[in-house]
């Protein structure tokens, strides 16, 4: 009896050490990020599925940073369908989009993150978001900023993370114009650059129905673009040019709170592995939206 009493103290003296271990280690971690309850929304691009944002939300997980909390999958009748709960006051929340037509294109994307963003604060009382797009979905949240991130129905911007953003133009094999929004799959490697003033000298019609909206770009936001440069002859991730990509300077730069770039080179950077398993992309990523 007095073997099992000693066992069972010592099993729980074990726990209550594992446990206050555990405590420090997450108020360590914590104590490395801002801690905020403003939610961070991820958007994948063309083709995209949750696969595309899975890992970078992992990775800020695993750092610390913040937490998924929720999912919303966006059918194709414009149907918002969560999964997940959430908890007012959670620490950097983070919510995953996932459209199930993930061929609509850039201008529906931006529809629906419109409606999903307004339906955020009305049923969450959503204050404050910050955005990460990759490709079409990078187009998608610097448009929606542009269209409805001043408006007082919608949260509050605070930071945009744009990652291989097709903004004036897509290379393609064959020409190719998307039906519904005039999306441009026409741009060459080298065919276009940017001008003294930052706007490229070939305008895409992408890249024009932006710049019409760009006076509307919410001041208070802080932007970070990254993009891809393979370096091998292209200037290119492969599928964005980095003039298409860097032309976001020349649309929201003198508007935004901050503007700043990351560069990624080598294998790296193709416009795929940009956002999976890519060190430079998470560490950024991370750092500038939950950093200290």
């Amino acid at each position: 009896m007095k073997k099992w009493r000693r066992w069972v103290i010592g099993l729980f003296g074990t726990f209550c050490v594992a446990a206050l271990l555990l405590t420090w280690y997450q108020q360590r971690q914590n104590s490395r990020y801002l801690s905020s309850t403003t939610a961070t929304v991820f958007v994948h691009g063309w083709r995209g599925t949750a696969h595309s944002t899975d890992q970078m939300i992992t990775a800020a997980e695993e750092a610390g940073a913040a937490k998924k909390v929720l999912t919303v999958t966006v059918s194709p009748q414009g149907k918002l369908i969560y999964s997940g709960y959430w908890r007012k006051g959670q620490r950097n929340p983070i919510i995953q989009v996932i459209f199930s037509n993930n061929y609509a294109g850039e201008v529906q994307y931006t529809k629906w993150l419109v409606k999903l963003m307004r339906d955020l604060k009305q049923r969450y009382d959503v204050k404050a978001i910050n955005l990460v797009g990759h490709s079409m979905g990078a187009y998608a949240v610097v448009a929606y900023a542009m269209q409805a991130g001043k408006q007082p129905a919608f949260p509050r911007l605070n930071k945009l993370v744009a990652i291989a953003g097709p903004f004036d133009g897509i290379v393609g094999q064959q020409s190719a114009t998307h039906p519904k929004d005039g999306t441009t799959w026409t741009d060459r490697p080298h065919k276009n650059h940017l001008q003294a003033s930052g706007e490229p000298l070939i305008v895409h019609s992408e890249y024009l129905r932006l710049e019409h909206l760009r006076r509307q770009f919410p001041h208070q936001a802080k932007v970070l673009n990254i993009y891809g440069d393979l370096k091998d002859g292209t200037a290119s991730d492969k599928v964005v040019t980095v003039v298409s990509a860097t032309s976001l300077r020349y649309l929201v730069a003198k508007r935004a709170a901050s503007y700043q770039t990351q560069k990624v080179t080598g294998p790296n950077a193709e416009h795929s592995r940009l956002h999976q398993n890519n060190p430079v992309v998470d560490g950024a990523l991370i750092a500038f939206l939950w950093g200290k």
